[in-house]
């Protein structure tokens, strides 16, 4: 589970350190870094996964902080991983144009740096004294590997036999789920690359038929037919038209002592998109952290509650910690003040912190709906700072 992250000069994000819950919800209007604090997690998970800037990220110039722009690009991420009880921290600084090998790379378990890299400063922009060139790479710790690789490219996977490099690669790339269904979730087949269930959905047949022929997972799909069931009582089943060439996942409607099959592509997109939610939720393996944007969209608002549910099950059915952004008053009346994060943009820089503490005591008291915090009463930062309403 990432219980701390710190993200420095990506987007709006100048420089915020986030705690996080088991499930963690965030807050605040459009256009205040939201989808961008989204958007560093990705970054960091696909560049790892790389070993370079992803190309969706190519042109970074649009991706730079917009009031510190010349100044490097940070993540620094502590988490830990199920049975090893010492914590992992992993820091990662790029220089301005990104391209280059890291100017700092370390990752440590415990009080032990397992490996560290650097990049010195080597020219200094005379009029502000600002790092505008760096040397080649070297190891500041060495990886204690009888023959080591150069520093260079990232080298978190580069480092195999490593078992502290290894967990917290996978933990960082595979580990990490972040969705953003679109309307036609489900509809568009293909097999993506990557591990687990794509960020679009996309191979959901691959994943499904991991579920399908795996006789442990026969009570994983009971659950998920019983949380359908609770939106429509009609479905019994959801199945492939095949296990050795599936081409299309099947519905089935109880009616009478009848059952109708249906595509899943002649459900609606609420029902699609339900699914492809639990389908995310129940994959095999679990991810370690799943990140959903905005998962009320095109939902009916009484599913929402069963949606909340499943997120708030899944920490503790070791599904993975979930971190989701909403803007539905009725999905976040589902969550405690604890797990309120408020996100709001001052001066151009995005802020993410708890709420106000008079704010988390009107909800424990309940004379403050959770949800109000999006319609009645503005959320507020613990700093005193007000987010106007949605």
């Amino acid at each position: 589970m990432i219980y701390r992250i710190r993200i420095q000069n990506f987007k709006s994000l100048r420089d915020v350190t986030v705690e996080l819950s088991p499930v963690t919800v965030f807050i605040g209007r459009s256009g205040t870094g939201k989808t961008n604090f989204v958007s560093a997690i990705r970054f960091l998970r696909d560049y790892l996964l790389a070993g370079r800037v992803p190309d969706y990220a190519k042109h970074h110039e649009t991706w730079r902080c917009a009031t510190n722009p010349y100044e490097p690009t940070e993540f620094c991420v502590e988490f830990t991983l199920p049975t090893i009880p010492m914590p992992f921290s992993y820091t990662l600084r790029l220089a301005p144009a990104w391209n280059e090998p890291p100017i700092l790379e370390r990752l440590t378990v415990g009080a032990k740096t397992v490996y560290c890299q650097v990049r010195r400063v080597t020219v200094v922009e005379e009029a502000t004294r600002r790092p505008v060139q760096w040397g080649e790479p070297q190891w500041e710790t060495v990886p204690r590997l009888i023959y080591s690789p150069e520093p260079g490219l990232a080298a978190l996977g580069r480092l195999p036999g490593m078992e502290e490099v290894v967990l917290a690669h996978t933990a960082l790339t595979a580990g990490i789920g972040v969705y953003n269904f679109p309307h036609d979730v489900l509809l568009r087949k293909q097999d993506a690359a990557g591990f687990g269930l794509a960020d679009r959905g996309e191979n959901y047949l691959t994943v499904l038929r991991q579920l399908v022929t795996n006789l442990e997972c026969i009570d994983v799909r009971k659950a998920i037919v019983a949380t359908l069931q609770k939106l429509n009582p009609t479905v019994v089943s959801v199945e492939l038209d095949s296990i050795q060439n599936p081409q299309n996942v099947i519905v089935g409607h109880r009616f009478g002592d009848k059952i109708l099959t249906l595509y899943l592509a002649q459900e609606s997109d609420g029902f699609r998109r339900l699914y492809a939610h639990l389908l995310a939720l129940n994959q095999r393996p679990p991810k370690q952290t799943l990140v959903f944007e905005e998962p009320e969209n095109g939902i009916y608002p009484a599913a929402l509650e069963l949606l909340a549910q499943e997120f708030r099950a899944a920490p503790e059915a070791r599904l993975g910690q979930v971190l989701l952004t909403t803007h539905s008053p009725v999905l976040l009346d589902n969550f405690s003040d604890e797990e309120i994060r408020v996100v709001d943009l001052i001066d151009l820089e995005t802020r993410i912190g708890s709420l106000a503490e008079e704010q988390r005591a009107s909800l424990r008291e309940q004379l403050l709906r959770p949800g109000e915090l999006l319609t009645v009463e503005s959320a507020r930062l613990a700093n005193g700072v007000t987010q106007s309403a949605q």
